[in-house]
């Protein structure tokens, strides 16, 4: 995918171009993270998602969807709100998002609207204490977590 590409659509999006190393940034706002991955999916020489991954920024939680492109990777990146974690799943157009959405819900407390693991446990216990913060965000607790769960 040439840089040219990529250029024209962040500005279809409303996002920007990153490059570094053997990767190629496409950061978008969350609302159009689903458009975004079609298009990109459905272009000559990008071969599969690979991965999502999310992490906690502080305010935001990041969300990284993570593109083959042979030698490197095209990544969607985006970001929601930790006060209003929600995007839009972009399973219904790559099944293969199922379970990495399924995991940043568990993990980081992200509500991915179309998935169907939607308000499910894909890893952690069902009597995961609903009123602990999700495990790997940064005020996670460890100690309160499994003194919460009668771990401890």
């Amino acid at each position: 995918m040439s840089s040219e590409e990529l250029t024209k659509l962040a500005a279809t999006f409303g996002g920007s171009v990153a490059t570094h190393l053997k990767t190629v940034e496409l950061n978008v706002p969350p609302d159009k993270v689903l458009e975004a991955c079609k298009s990109i999916s459905s272009m000559p020489g990008l071969y599969h998602l690979s991965t999502i991954t999310g992490l906690d920024l502080g305010e935001e939680i990041g969300i990284l969807y993570q593109f083959w492109q042979g030698k490197g990777f095209v990544v969607v990146r985006t970001a929601v709100p930790k006060t209003a974690p929600k995007i839009q799943s972009i399973s219904g157009t790559l099944p293969s998002a199922v379970l990495y959405e399924a995991e940043i819900q568990d993990l980081l407390g992200v509500s991915f609207e179309g998935n169907p693991y939607l308000g499910k446990r894909l890893l952690l216990p069902d009597d995961y204490p609903a009123e602990a913060p999700p495990p790997l965000r940064k005020e996670a607790d460890p100690e309160k977590i499994r003194k919460m769960m009668g771990l401890e």
